[in-house]
């Protein structure tokens, strides 16, 4: 969709600061933060060459993504193209796109001015794939896309496929250690054990990324992922779907601050109307009423990546790799 958002989503998308982009990888949803500007209609970011975005959109131009503005959302689905300056296939769209490239990189200058004030700072320390030649530009378009508010639609645009399957008993995971304690201390200590963050789901050839409130559950090595039932629709859910949640303390104008963790692994999801066996513990868990509609999706991580600032890293059962950071 290139014109014609709903008044809604072009306030909570002008507005937003970060929008957490959402990819398909053979491992699942691969979903972090990026600075972003809304310009003709669609969403406009940036990415190192090597990114796991870059690599994932030369073979799949599938996105999806989340702006969350307050107390309300953007959800959308849509394709992306790249403009890669060293690429001699997307040479040829970049001429015949050149006004609307500049207008959108223009309008992103100026909208994430302060971001690239803290690039300034840290000139010395910023990575090759931080720095304009080792980055592409990609431009989103916005498919489809709902608004989100206080747990309903407010308003929605193009088709969205959705349904999730619930499970219908709870129980408590056995005791587990987590492998995020493999992750260093000091990104541990900045992200938490409870906050909010970012949803991102993969089922039947739809990436959804939904808002959440999550906490650690640290005795299971698991994390409680919650929203309500009527959001989590949105998502395509199967059992056992293979998902991403993205937990971090952003900062609003330095890169070298960003902080973070994507937890992945399969889903398993749960509502009180469609549990049967373990509604107690369940309600208990949400910590809500039985006839709650809050819904809960519970991940034990397989494979953690985090960031802290241009460093960046991977945590498997197997062991773990520190790298530059190239998200």
């Amino acid at each position: 969709m290139t014109a014609g958002l709903p008044p809604a989503a072009r306030s909570i998308l002008d507005g937003g600061r970060f929008c957490y982009v959402a990819v398909p990888t053979p491992d699942g949803p691969h979903v972090t933060p990026v600075v972003y500007v809304l310009s003709g209609g669609r969403i406009w970011v940036t990415t190192a060459r090597s990114s796991v975005k870059a690599r994932s959109w030369r073979r799949d131009a599938r996105a999806a993504g989340l702006v969350v503005l307050g107390g309300r959302a953007v959800t959308f689905r849509g394709t992306v193209r790249t403009f890669d300056a060293l690429d001699p296939l997307s040479w040829p769209a970049a001429v015949a796109f050149a006004p609307r490239i500049a207008r959108a990189a223009t309008r992103f200058t100026l909208k994430n001015a302060r971001f690239f004030a803290g690039y300034a700072v840290d000139a010395r320390r910023v990575p090759l794939a931080w720095t304009p030649p080792g980055r592409v530009f990609a431009e989103l378009r916005l498919d489809a896309g709902r608004v989100l508010f206080e747990g309903g639609i407010l308003e929605a645009w193009g088709e969205w496929m959705g349904g999730t399957q619930y499970r219908s008993s709870f129980a408590r995971l056995p005791d587990s250690r987590g492998i995020d304690g493999k992750v260093p201390p000091a990104v541990r200590d900045a992200v938490g054990t409870s906050g909010v963050g970012a949803l991102a789901t993969d089922a039947g050839g739809c990436v959804t990324v939904l808002p959440v409130r999550w906490r650690r559950v640290g005795s299971e090595g698991s994390y409680d992922a919650t929203l309500p039932a009527s959001v989590l629709d949105l998502a395509r859910v199967e059992e056992n779907a293979r998902s991403g949640l993205a937990v971090d303390r952003a900062s609003r104008w330095r890169a070298s601050a960003m902080t973070g963790m994507l937890l992945r692994g399969e889903a398993q999801v749960f509502s009180l109307p469609a549990t049967r066996r373990g509604r107690r513990g369940l309600a208990e868990r949400l910590g809500s009423q039985p006839d709650g509609n809050e819904s809960l999706v519970r991940i034990r991580p397989g494979r953690v990546v985090w960031w802290s600032g241009w460093r960046t890293g991977t945590v498997t059962r197997e062991g773990s790799a520190v790298r530059e950071d190239r998200r």
